[in-house]
């Protein structure tokens, strides 16, 4: 009874028009009755807002995992991250000695306008102190709607007096493509998600890359975002006519999505994907493999082929609601099973990807790739066609404990404040240089073991290379930007990108 009443009050929440079926107008009507009377008759005042909130959101939970209730602020915010911008100052920064520290302006931000530098120290926003308080959202502080202003002051290593800021606030645009270089001759392209600009940022990153032979695509724990942007991902490598995927619900007729224009990257193509690959980059992942494209390496995907419609309410939150399933060219149902209202359970389920092949074939459905008639598997996520399982890297627990702590982006905080890494920049002109030759002095390891509050003794030759690479990375992030950071680390722990080297060698 309490369902049908919960269900009840969210379909007066949505409105449901006047040619809604009689027995949902009677419950509807029967509804509006015990509000009426609590509104006109209850023993102390009632806030109404916060029950509908709370009867809209028990309603949903008892629908599939993916359909939910979406805040004003969660409104605005997802519509802001699927055009890829956010009205704000351009600067990202960690909270360092209860202070906030610049970590990085972004280019033509108007933090780097101004004049704001790495490893500023942010003390006060508009007049108010925010040192040593924690409780406090700096991103609702600094960010807010374009064109606005905001005062920071600022204290800067060598400079006795405070620095005051006032910046207007302007739309910051972020990037889905988190790394784009080379590899010798095999191009590599990170995505971190699926905002709607991403086809023409991938175009012009892919093009950067010169002459390569082929091109890696990584969207491990990329968890997706707008489906018209993983049509136009696919579109630039499959043919005129390609069906990219399919959508299929009880209301709404079935869909196909197809490739309008000729391909223009004709280049072999290998997708690295994970267990937290989600949504879009599943949708992309199971055409590229349905059309046999290219190849996908990894581990099988989290299983996210549900479509929600976003239904805007008149006090702008809003609902998603499941209206159909993704199917990918073959026929593939994406999502992976789950039961009405266990969400909880769903979202916390491990085992699809900790089987050797990340989920035991037995029982699921068997499918054929449309051009080589190879097997794939349907009944849950994109099962790669190289399995490449977890591997931890071996680190003593007190050097895991000290990078889960960040210790090491505080090491270099504080390593920054003596030394001017800048000056690297002299030495090492061109990040080839630096990487080659450039080694971690005996002064960051040691500020690292001091801050880590560990000695060297405590740990292993296989520690010491990891920290060492760590810190490397992170100087070359300050001073070539985020591929040199991801190229160094890669090089030398990411197992799965050399898998995926090595295939695209022997291409």
């Amino acid at each position: 009874m309490r369902r049908l009443f919960i269900l009840c009050l969210f379909l007066v929440g949505l409105c449901f028009s006047t040619s809604a079926q009689n027995p949902i107008k009677r419950q509807i009507k029967k509804l509006n009755n015990v509000y009426s009377f609590i509104n006109d008759n209850y023993v102390d005042d009632v806030a109404i807002e916060p029950l509908v909130e709370e009867a809209i959101r028990a309603t949903l939970k008892e629908l599939d995992p993916h359909s939910r209730y979406i805040t004003q602020e969660e409104m605005k915010e997802r519509h802001n991250r699927s055009l890829g911008r956010f009205a704000g100052i351009g600067i990202q920064y960690t909270l360092h000695n209860d202070t906030i520290v610049v970590r990085k302006t972004m280019d033509n931000s108007p933090a780097s306008k101004a004049g704001i530098r790495t490893n500023d120290r942010i003390v006060a926003i508009d007049e108010h102190s925010i040192v040593g308080d924690t409780s406090l959202n700096i991103s609702a502080l600094l960010n807010g709607e374009a064109g606005s202003k905001v005062m920071v002051e600022v204290v800067r290593r060598g400079v006795a007096e405070h620095l005051l800021f006032t910046l207007k606030r302007d739309n910051i645009l972020n990037s889905a493509i988190t790394a784009a270089y080379r590899i010798d001759d095999v191009g590599y392209i990170s995505i971190s998600n699926f905002s709607r600009p991403l086809a023409a940022e991938f175009y012009s990153a892919i093009n950067s890359l010169g002459d390569i032979r082929s091109i890696i695509i990584d969207l491990r724990d990329n968890g997706g975002g707008a489906l018209t942007s993983a049509i136009d991902l696919s579109s630039l490598f499959l043919n005129k006519g390609d069906v990219i995927v399919t959508t299929e619900g009880r209301s709404k007729k079935v869909t196909h999505y197809k490739r309008r224009d000729d391909k223009p990257f004709d280049l072999p193509l290998i997708v690295l994907v994970n267990e937290n690959s989600a949504s879009a980059s599943e949708l992309f992942a199971g055409a590229i493999q349905d059309h046999d494209r290219g190849i996908i390496v990894g581990r099988t995907t989290y299983g996210k082929g549900l479509v929600q419609r976003m239904i805007k309410l008149q006090d702008g939150s809003g609902v998603a609601i499941t209206i159909a399933r993704y199917k990918t060219p073959s026929g593939r149902i994406i999502q992976r099973p789950y039961e009405m209202g266990k969400g909880d359970e769903y979202m916390i389920d491990s085992t699809r990807y900790l089987h050797p092949d990340s989920i035991l074939f037995s029982n699921r459905p068997v499918y054929t790739t449309l051009n080589k008639g190879r097997k794939v598997y349907g009944g849950g996520g994109i099962t790669p066609d190289v399995y490449i399982p977890k591997r931890e890297i071996p680190l003593s627990e007190c050097v895991k404990e000290a990078r889960s702590n960040n210790a090491f982006v505080h090491t270099l905080i504080d390593y920054c404040d003596v030394v001017d890494i800048y000056t690297l920049r002299e030495q090492y002109p061109n990040f080839e240089d630096f990487e080659e030759n450039y080694a971690i002095d005996s002064l960051a390891m040691e500020m690292f073991y001091l801050l880590a509050n560990i000695s060297d003794k405590d740990i292993t030759t296989s520690d010491k290379e990891y920290i060492a690479v760590m810190l490397k990375a992170l100087i070359a992030d300050r001073l070539y930007g985020d591929d040199a950071w991801r190229y160094i680390y890669c090089k030398h722990y990411d197992h799965m990108l050399h898998e995926a080297l090595e295939i695209a060698t022997n291409e």
